[in-house]
């Protein structure tokens, strides 16, 4: 081996002692691994061999310094060279894809990391090396799956670790591994109790040094201690987190020299700790030591060494000494953008620091800058983290997002309320961010559909398979498995990030959204109302007092124009006006105008001057105000808002973009109605009905008492009406409304659904649990009929098809339950679908969640492909529902577009005496693209309808809304209400 050759191995072997970036010390202080030794590059030219050791050279000496953004570029071109001259799989190439990928994830690109450490791994497994001797490059793999938010992988990988190191004798770096994964995701308690594994461990392999003779603990021991020490503070116990913390220092301390980089993170631990409970004086100096060990060990400019000079000048600025703290942050700032690239999230960390300091100080024209790239950067990385990981893993990551957004927001509306370009940056990160999740979710699934090789369709099936196991365990009962919910839980996430994973490489070139895009798409008679949650945060405050209470805001966009915005009020008193409201609006018994105008005056009247002549109201709403029916509104002059405005409910301002190129529509349209719930079966005697009350009786949603479904006959009328207004519709009506015949359904241009919908909630109890009195009609369901309790949204969700009364019989016989959930319906191939109407009850309820939407039909039929989504808020009336949706199509059919065309329909039952009150009309809405249908050629007649149950009479007929009225007499009520509508649409 020639001398250069021998400088080379050694600078490698120097770089991975010192380059201490993150993760377990074991990975990190590497050098030349086994598998790789000895060098072996006969085969290079001389001209290759120069250049070999000259990019060698100029790595290793990057990576020492923790320069690690210039280090991944010359490992990349030190890789090119050896695939080219050696081969993809010689060990040399594998050694520079492992530095290249060590590189990158320090750098945060995690992507070409692991995709890098994934072909080295695989091919070492093919080699008949010991698998031993490469467990730090699958140590390091799963960093990268941890860091880039595949949670799933990288445990599964450390407990492949933990099981093949308990054969070897050493499990330390993958307890380490799976403790920290948990940390990550937020699991204190269980990282916890695995650093108290491990350091139960490492206390029997001191005792047992000691007794042979040494004088001194491990470092190991004292590492141990540290690390549960941190979790402990992070916890709020304090006082345990002392003792270790004391503990390791000492130990550390008394190593004299050898564990130094050790000693420095335990006294970081240490200072923390006391900067949380108050000892300003001590934290100090405590960080001033660990910086100079820093220093010292790793040289100023490494990365590590901007860590302590961060908390270092956070300290500054609680104490308000302003020139002190920022010199610290520009320091650690400079040193992490050489070190790690201007994207990198601790670049945009050190950014909105120096951004806050500055507003601190009133120096907004310094401010905004840095908000303006701290922003920029955080989006790139958001952008290339979610094209990885499960949607849990996803929200995640997003959720760390929510300060800065509040930073953003706040920098506008607190601090520069008047300032244009501060208002389009706040504007922009919201439409970049609210409904993130999903909209990768729905891009993923899109883009396999898109290319569909076989691989793909197996994993969409599988993706489907287990989507309909959950909701059969869901609803099993008594005989329910939790446990088994529990593992097909997992499974889910595995296979979500898989279908991310795959799906990758087509969305790669994916970039933000501009302001300008969403803008271009705004129709001229229109506005966009972008409502949105935000923490407020007050620059003139220390840092740890600068977190306000939960506020809305109103963005306001025309197609041309500023964005202009009003900040409505605080979020915790808004939502309890609309939870109210919801509440008086889903009974016909009650006026629920005074409520109505309370929630319009803190949210409507503020927006209003906004919008100027804009009668098309394009609302992205967020938290409480996802359910609310805004045309119910009543504005200062006592008039609904519906009389003036339309409206289209949009998850999130970018949706408009999307929506812009829509898929090309389906052929088919689809009527499901009047399903046979009992398929056939005996009925229960009048006095063994499920439930007799009124508003059990009236309403299409699940029995109060039992989860069971009572019979839509009425709804074959509506089935057989809209049938007649779709040229070509397949109808399908009793024991012909089946889940599988849902679930076989591809892309159908249109696809109505009457029957029953439910919503149940997460905290429902068990039969007989305290409090049940208090909970409502679909709570009592659940708990009666031992729903098996799940966090998931999508599984609480869903609409009732034939056999749901009989489901149990049907397990048995290995079909589906008849219980089409919204975890089944997002995985339905809706591409093409123009329009999908739930004419059922609490079809657009779910679970609210900031930023992200409602977690329900609504979502799952927006990851299905459905462009539109007509749906309701509560639980409708069956004849007016009738009247409304047979309106809807009338409308439809003349030419009006699919926002408009719900508008009339719903003034027209307005117009009418007995259907005035907003219960009746005001439930449904529309969410999505509520512009014109786009033609298809019609299909030939499908044949008639598919009769419906027999002998089972219509339990729907809300009291007070007329009686059970044929099909003929629903022309003159309709006309007169169309005659209505229209004078109010000439009046408003």
């Amino acid at each position: 081996m020639t001398k250069r050759r021998w400088r080379t191995w050694l600078c490698g072997a120097l770089a991975g002692l010192c380059a201490m970036l993150s993760g377990p010390a074991a990975v990190e202080a590497q050098g030349r691994p086994h598998w790789a030794d000895p060098p072996r590059l006969e085969q290079l030219s001389r001209d290759d061999d120069r250049l070999d050791v000259e990019l060698g050279n100029q790595m290793h000496e990057r990576m020492v310094e923790g320069r690690y953004f210039e280090a991944a570029s010359l490992a990349e071109r030190l890789l090119d060279l050896r695939q080219r001259a050696l081969g993809p799989e010689h060990p040399e190439t594998l050694l520079a894809a492992v530095h290249a990928a060590r590189n990158h994830r320090r750098i945060a690109e995690y992507h070409r990391a692991a995709s890098l450490l994934e072909r080295v791994v695989t091919a070492l497994e093919r080699s008949d090396i010991p698998r031993w001797w490469f467990f730090s490059e699958q140590e390091w793999l799963a960093l990268t799956y941890r860091d880039m938010g595949d949670f799933r992988r990288a445990e599964a990988v450390y407990k492949r670790l933990l099981a093949e190191g308990a054969q070897m004798g050493g499990t330390a770096d993958a307890l380490r591994g799976l403790a920290a994964l948990a940390r990550v995701q937020g699991n204190l308690d269980a990282a916890a109790q695995i650093y108290e594994r491990e350091l139960a461990r490492q206390e029997q392999e001191n005792t047992k040094q000691r007794s042979s003779g040494t004088t001194y603990d491990s470092t190991d021991l004292g590492v141990a201690l540290s690390d549960l020490g941190e979790v402990y503070r992070l916890q709020g116990n304090h006082a345990a987190a002392e003792r270790h913390l004391e503990r390791a220092v000492k130990i550390l301390e008394a190593r004299k020299g050898t564990a130094e980089l050790s000693l420095a993170t335990a006294l970081l631990h240490q200072a923390l700790l006391y900067r949380d409970t108050g000892d300003d004086t001590r934290a100090e100096a405590l960080l001033q030591r660990a910086l100079a060990i820093r220093e010292k060990e790793l040289r100023p400019t490494h990365p590590d060494v901007a860590e302590p000079l961060v908390h270092l000048a956070a300290l500054a600025w609680e104490k308000k000494v302003y020139g002190r703290a920022e010199p610290l942050y520009r320091r650690a700032l400079a040193i992490l953008q050489q070190a790690l690239g201007p994207e990198h999230p601790r670049v945009a960390e050190c950014l909105s620091a120096l951004e806050g300091l500055a507003l601190g100080r009133g120096k907004l024209r310094e401010a905004l800058p840095m908000r303006i790239a701290a922003v920029a950067a955080e989006d790139r990385h958001l952008t290339r983290l979610l094209t990885s990981g499960s949607e849990r893993e996803k929200r995640a990551f997003v959720g760390r997002l929510e300060r800065s957004t509040g930073a953003t927001i706040s920098l506008h509306v607190i601090s520069a309320p008047t300032n244009g370009q501060a208002a389009a940056l706040a504007l922009t990160t919201i439409l970049r961010r609210k409904a993130r999740v999903l909209d990768a979710m729905t891009d993923s699934v899109a883009s396999l559909r898109r290319k569909m090789t076989a691989q793909d369709r197996a994993l969409l099936d599988r993706l489907a398979r287990i989507d309909a196991e959950l909701s059969a365990e869901a609803y099993r009962g008594p005989a329910g498995r939790p446990g088994s919910l529990q593992a097909l839980a997992d499974e889910r996430q595995s296979v979500e990030a898989e279908v991310s994973r795959r799906s990758a490489a087509f969305r790669a070139d994916q970039r933000p959204v501009l302001l300008e895009e969403v803008q271009a798409a705004i129709p001229e008679d229109a506005a966009l109302i972008e409502l949105f949650v935000y923490r407020p945060q007050k620059p003139r405050e220390k840092p740890r007092e600068q977190l306000g209470a939960p506020r809305y805001v109103a963005y306001v966009l025309r197609r041309s124009g500023a964005p202009a915005f009003a900040d409505l009020g605080d979020a915790r008193a808004i939502d309890a006006a609309v939870d109210e409201l919801r509440r008086a609006l889903s009974s016909p018994s009650g006026d629920p105008s005074r409520l109505a105008r309370n929630v319009d005056a803190q949210t409507m009247a503020r927006v209003r001057p906004l919008l100027g002549s804009a009668r098309k109201l394009l609302i992205s709403p967020d938290g409480a105000l996802s359910l609310l029916p805004f045309g119910a509104l009543v504005d200062e002059d006592q008039r609904s808002l519906i009389e003036r405005f339309t409206v289209t409910y949009l998850t999130s301002g970018r949706d408009l973009v999307r929506l812009a190129t829509p898929a090309p529509p389906g052929q088919e349209a689809v009527v499901i109605a009047d399903p046979a719930f009992d398929e056939g079966a005996p009925e229960p005697r009048v006095g063994e009905l499920p439930c007799e009350d009124e508003e059990c009786l009236a309403l299409r949603a699940v029995d109060r008492s039992l989860l069971r479904f009572l019979p839509l006959a009425g709804t074959t009328k509506e089935a057989a009406a809209i049938g007649e207004r779709l040229p070509g519709a397949r109808v399908l009506t009793g024991e012909g409304a089946t889940e599988e015949a849902v679930k076989r359904l591809a892309g159908p241009r249109i696809l109505h659904i009457a029957t029953h919908g439910f919503f149940l909630p997460a905290d429902a109890p068990r039969t007989g649990a305290p409090g049940g009195r208090e909970l409502d009609a679909v709570a009592r369901a659940a708990a009666a009929s031992s729903v098996v309790q799940e966090d998931n949204a999508l599984l609480r969700a869903g609409l009732a098809l034939a056999g749901a009364n009989r489901r149990a019989h049907r397990r048995e016989g290995g079909g589906e339950d008849g219980v089409l959930t919204a975890a089944e319906v997002s995985g339905l191939d809706l591409s093409g679908t123009q329009l999908v109407v739930l004419s059922a009850c609490d079809t657009g309820v779910g679970e609210t969640s900031h930023g992200e939407g409602v977690q329900g039909l609504r979502r799952a039929l927006a990851i299905a492909g459905a462009e539109t989504q007509v749906m309701s808020l509560w639980r409708v009336g069956d004849q007016a529902t009738r009247h409304l949706m047979v309106a809807y199509y009338d409308q439809l059919k003349s030419g009006r577009n699919r926002s408009d065309a719900l508008r009339d329909a719903q003034l027209s039952l307005r117009g009418q005496r007995e259907t005035a009150h907003p219960f009746y009309w005001a439930a449904f809405i529309v969410s999505g693209n509520g512009g014109p249908l786009q033609t298809a050629t019609p299909k030939p007649p499908a044949g008639p309808v598919a009769p419906g149950a027999k002998g089972r009479g219509c339990a729907c007929d809300v009291p007070g809304a007329g009686g059970d009225a044929a099909l003929r007499g629903e022309l003159a009520f309709l006309l007169a209400g169309l005659a209505a509508a229209a004078r109010r649409r000439r009046a408003g």
